[in-house]
Parts: structure tokens; sequence; C-alpha cells
């Protein structure tokens, strides 16, 4: 874990991470996943099935029960690179296990472990022709009960098409009702509690991509990390409360 000084925490930003779809560099014109997963007979053991039904979307106790990620062993997950892919170190793969969207390099796994990220668990992804090892990877998630709706600002519409509004709501029973009525909405501010400040990857069930802090980012990027797309310009505001 690398710890910060007080100068640097005054100055910590966040951005939201994603993988890049750009043919260039994942070789995809269609944009979609590099690699496909590979069905085997592994998948019919226990340790999958209990790996497969809690990383499913069908699983509606999954963000209350994370801690049983933590103890999952399945058997290695195997897959292989699509036709015309690129290998980079992070990429999307498919068919997807929900809340894992994505599989890292060895290398990249590497460089986060040595930053504050929290509690963590990889999983092996085995890609066939490819010396190097990939994982899946969790990262325990701050769910919605620990988020300060009061403080966060939602918005729905969109600049472009000049119908932009922002929108306010008390608590959890009011973000429920309001996702009911916005079902096309995001965040343009979202208050979690300031004990994750200074935390490099920020996981929240509010939002689809994760936070990495910008010393993270540069990190990686100074290490040639490929495949990975920075939000500099349209990432959610995160405030510590």
């Amino acid at each position: 874990m690398i710890i910060l000084d007080n100068l640097t925490e005054i100055k910590m930003k966040y951005f939201q991470i994603d993988r890049t779809s750009e043919i260039k560099v994942i070789g995809r014109k269609d944009g979609m996943s590099q690699v496909e997963r590979i069905e085997d007979n592994s998948d019919e053991t226990q340790n999958y099935i209990d790996f497969k039904n809690h990383f499913s979307g069908y699983n509606q106790e999954f963000w209350h029960t994370q801690d049983k990620a933590f103890r999952l062993e399945p058997p290695v997950i195997k897959g292989r690179m699509r036709k015309n892919a690129k290998v980079t170190d992070i990429m999307w793969y498919g068919s997807v296990f929900d809340f894992l969207n994505h599989i890292y390099s060895e290398k990249y796994i590497n460089i986060i472990k040595a930053f504050d990220i929290g509690n963590y668990k990889t999983f092996d992804f085995e890609i066939e022709n490819i010396p190097e090892r990939y994982y899946l990877m969790f990262i325990e998630t701050i769910i919605l009960e620990e988020i300060d709706f009061d403080k966060s600002i939602l918005t729905t519409g969109y600049k472009i098409t000049n119908n932009l509004k922002y929108h306010t709501v008390n608590n959890l029973l009011g973000y429920k009702e309001f996702k009911q009525k916005n079902v096309i909405s995001t965040f343009e501010k979202l208050a979690i509690p300031k004990k994750y400040f200074a935390r490099d990857i920020i996981e929240t069930q509010a939002t689809v991509h994760p936070f990495y802090s910008e010393r993270l980012i540069d990190f990686l990027l100074d290490c040639g990390i490929t495949g990975l797309q920075v939000s500099y310009n349209n990432s959610i505001e995160l405030d510590f409360v």
C-alpha cells in the first residue's frame, strides 16, 4: 500500500475508467469483446456453479453478500482471442459474469496491488495460446445504503440535446423512486463516506465504471498499460462527506 502525504491528499483527483473500444487498439471493428469464454467440463463442478450463481444478475442479494466472493474458488476460467482481436492489458470478454466485466493482465494486477485498492479477489482466467496470465477481479463495492443522496446530484437528459436537468433526492427511498421514473439518468456528483478518501480504486453500486485515483492512472499509463480508457472530461464528481 502506498502512503499519501497531506499535500497529495489535498490534490487527489478521481476519474472513471473503462476498456477502450478503439479499433486500432483492440483490433475489433465492432468494438465488442476481444475474448470469448470456452466452456468445458469444469463448468459442471460445484465450485464453478457456486461462482456462477454468485456473480449472476439473478442474485438479488449480491450487494449484501459481497463477502462470499472472497471465499469462492472456481476452476480456471478459460477463453480464446476472437478473430482480429489484439491482446491488451485490460479486455472485455464474453459471455460476462455480472460484476466482473473485464479481465486484466498479470502486469496490470501487480501494479494496482501496490496501491490502496481495499479488499479484492482475483480469479484465474487462461487465454488459449497467450502465455501471460490473466485474471477476473472483484473489488469490495460501496453499496447504495452508504451513499449520502442528500448531498449528491442526479441528472437526466444531455447537454448536446439541450435537455440536461439536475435533480436531488433526500434518501435511498427517494433515489429508488427517482430511478423508477427516470431509467436513463446518472450522477453529476456522488457523495460517499470520507473514510474512502485516498483509496486508489473506488467501486460503487450506483455507477457502472469504477473510479481510479489520478496518481494510479498516471502510473498505469507510465508503465505502458494498454486498453485503458480514462474519462477525464465526463467523470462523475466524487464528494467525500
